[in-house]
């Protein structure tokens, strides 16, 4: 196999946690993937407050859960690491409203798909880095499986790397919610949205259904 199908994995031995000591992530949204990025962070130690709209019905929840609940856009601006984990068709609005109004120099700005980065729908400053970290299961499999003392298989992608560091705050946030323990594939975001539309469009509403 010649070096150009390469592709690296990390697992837990490849992270550490503790570089995230110095930071407040916040994570925004508590739905799927948020409830348990944030607990699995918070149970790694990693100091998160989650960022969600005073209306919304899951900020009872994320109390009662023992975590810190602010306005997305107070919890961007308390924070070095910013989690966007609100659906697809409304970061762009909260991007404008909440996390470009907060984001500071040398803060991290990460997703889970790719989606409106590679469309540019969000066009972040250039000095923050951009990073995705993206388990490949439904959100209560994240959760059980750090339960569990198991891993739940990821990918990672850097976008920009201001700072240096980028790579090591994602593999360590990656590490802090379980991902390393199964491995971490590194990705690009065009190869994760491509293929991620792919599946869906060609194989789960295309072939799935021909097969049927």
């Amino acid at each position: 196999m010649t070096d150009e199908f390469t592709t690296d994995i990390y697992y837990d031995d490849d992270a550490d946690v503790s570089t995230l000591d110095d930071d407040t992530v916040a994570v925004l949204g508590y739905g799927s993937q948020g409830h348990a990025h944030a607990l699995n962070l918070h149970e790694s130690g990693v100091d998160v407050v989650v960022g969600l709209r005073e209306s919304s019905s899951s900020r009872s929840a994320a109390e009662a859960d023992g975590l810190t609940v602010e306005t997305p856009a107070e919890a961007v601006s308390q924070a070095s690491y910013v989690s966007v984990l609100v659906p697809d068709t409304v970061q762009a609005d909260v991007y404008e409203n909440a996390i470009e109004p907060n984001l500071e120099a040398g803060d991290t700005l990460q997703f889970a798909h790719g989606l409106n980065i590679h469309y540019n729908q969000i066009q972040p400053p250039e000095d923050v880095d951009v990073t995705m970290v993206a388990p490949k299961s439904p959100g209560h499999l994240v959760r059980r499986n750090y339960e569990n003392d198991e891993g739940t298989p990821g990918l990672l992608a850097i976008y920009q790397d201001t700072t240096g560091d980028a790579e090591g705050r994602a593999l360590a946030y990656a590490k802090g919610i379980g991902c390393t323990r199964a491995g971490v594939i590194e990705t690009t975001f065009q190869e994760e949205v491509e293929s991620d539309l792919f599946g869906e469009q060609a194989v789960l509403c295309g072939g799935v259904t021909s097969l049927v």
